[in-house]
């Protein structure tokens, strides 16, 4: 098991999710991007390459999410990763793994929701990635799938 904790500084790659990302059926390959100055890269966009299908088969295509690395707001933030993810995603330092947390975007922005409950991990040596859906309830993680943003 690995403890995988944040900030880290976002750049510019390539991810490949071993799985298709949760709700939505196709979703593997993607780039994320960092938005802002050089030196504060808080959040990203993630574009997915691939034909995505949700709610009943429907086809998307250019997704895009909004992310961010969780810890630049949660200072306290961290998750277990089990032993088969560190192994699939090939996590073999502690300097390997990242985490993302995707943004429920609202105006303004201080009014979006984050999902802490279940990040994306992935490893950045490799571009391999998942997101984490862990077996425990959101009072037993501490953490929350629509998490609002701290208002200091």
């Amino acid at each position: 098991m690995l403890t995988a904790t944040a900030p880290i500084h976002i750049t510019k790659m390539a991810l490949t999710f071993n799985h298709d990302l949760p709700g939505f059926k196709g979703a593997r390959h993607f780039m994320i991007e960092p938005l802002g100055e050089s030196d504060t890269e808080v959040f990203a966009s993630l574009h997915c390459s691939d034909t995505v299908f949700v709610q009943e088969n429907l086809p998307v295509d250019n997704l895009v999410l909004l992310t961010m690395s969780p810890g630049a707001f949660w200072h306290d933030y961290e998750v277990r990763v089990e032993d088969s993810m560190v192994a699939e995603l090939e996590l073999t330092e502690p300097e390997d793994v990242a985490l993302l947390v995707i943004v429920h975007p609202k105006e303004p922005l201080t009014n979006s929701t984050v999902n802490l409950y279940s990040p994306i991990v992935y490893n950045r040596r490799t571009g391999a990635a998942d997101q984490l859906v862990p077996a425990a309830s959101e009072q037993e993680i501490g953490w929350s799938i629509r998490t609002p943003f701290p208002t200091e």
